[in-house]
């Protein structure tokens, strides 16, 4: 399911898996007297972007903006997928308890004796069959997401109630990870709640240099890895560790993707210069080069960025 209506898998194309069009952490909603949401300015700046991206073939992207961040936004994604020709796939979900919608949650939960559950089942279940925020324009995705250290039992409620949701729908989930620690717990919760590994990808690996952290994951069948930081302030290691994963063989568990934010919402502000590289082109013109030279060939390369997603959301073998 697109933001445009639902695409056969076999017309993806070269997807990547994890990007924001726009986005901002939550409160930045404070500062909206001051810096106010120009849905046309972030139109301007998103179609710049995906005529870059189109240039190295991109069909498909994944907006993994989640329900309690700032950004998600269904009437611009549907614009620029009619407007671009790229296929977009909105996600509904959470983000982690200690930068998401925790306290509200919580807070209905103790309070107002709701039942988090069950509103969170209703919550992804509704953006999935009807709509988000009464736009028409469906999610494709689940998207659900752990802190540091460890998984909170809030966190465990939001992955319980999106495994019923992805049962019932057929609909793929993606994982957040803020530490390179937490990838086998959330396996392991995932195993436990009697989910389809096979539709799940454990994002943000690149946050590891160890690769061991990986090979520990593709130890349990099925899941993907989601190498879907590949920017400028990732490490040569996490890398490197991309093209040792694809030369031993697991070059179709993998995903490759940049987490690039298009339009920051909010106040507007300079960025380091170590972000100035951080473009979703960087998987073209700096990853791919160094795989090919590493000796990945050109099918692998295929492989990864257009079969393995649509294996994915085909729920293929």
């Amino acid at each position: 399911m697109t933001v445009t209506g639902p695409v056969p898998v076999n017309r993806l194309g070269v997807a990547l898996m994890h990007e924001h069009f726009t986005f901002a952490y939550p409160g930045w909603f404070a500062d909206d007297s001051l810096s106010p949401y120009n849905r046309d300015a972030a139109e301007t700046a998103c179609l710049g972007v995906l005529e870059d991206v189109k240039k190295f073939g991109v069909q498909t992207i994944v907006d993994a903006t989640a329900a309690d961040v700032g950004g998600r936004d269904p009437v611009l994604l549907k614009n620029l997928s009619e407007k671009s020709g790229v296929h977009i796939i909105a996600a509904t979900g959470l983000f982690p308890e200690s930068v998401g919608a925790g306290n509200y949650y919580k807070w209905q939960s103790t309070m107002r004796g709701r039942n988090l559950e069950e509103d969170l089942y209703e919550l992804f279940s509704t953006e999935i069959n009807v709509g988000i925020r009464g736009s028409g324009v469906k999610a494709g995705i689940l998207k659900v997401a752990t802190g540091d250290p460890g998984i909170t039992e809030y966190e465990a409620t939001v992955f319980t109630a999106a495994v019923r949701v992805a049962k019932e729908t057929g609909v793929s989930i993606i994982t957040h990870t803020e530490a390179a620690t937490v990838g086998p717990a959330q396996q392991e919760l995932f195993l436990k709640l009697g989910a389809n590994p096979e539709r799940i990808m454990i994002g943000h690996q690149n946050n590891s240099e160890i690769i061991d952290y990986a090979l520990s994951q593709l130890e349990m069948p099925g899941f993907y890895l989601g190498f879907d930081r590949v920017n400028p302030l990732m490490s040569a290691a996490s890398e490197d560790n991309i093209v040792s994963l694809v030369m031993r063989g697991f070059g179709d568990r993998l995903m490759i993707s940049h987490d690039c934010i298009f339009v920051w919402l909010g106040r507007p502000g300079k960025f380091a210069p170590q972000f100035s590289g951080w473009y979703p082109d960087y998987l073209f013109k700096k990853l791919i080069p160094k795989m090919k030279a590493a000796g990945v060939t050109d099918e692998q390369i295929r492989g990864i960025l257009v079969d393995n997603p649509r294996r994915f959301f085909g729920g293929e073998q």
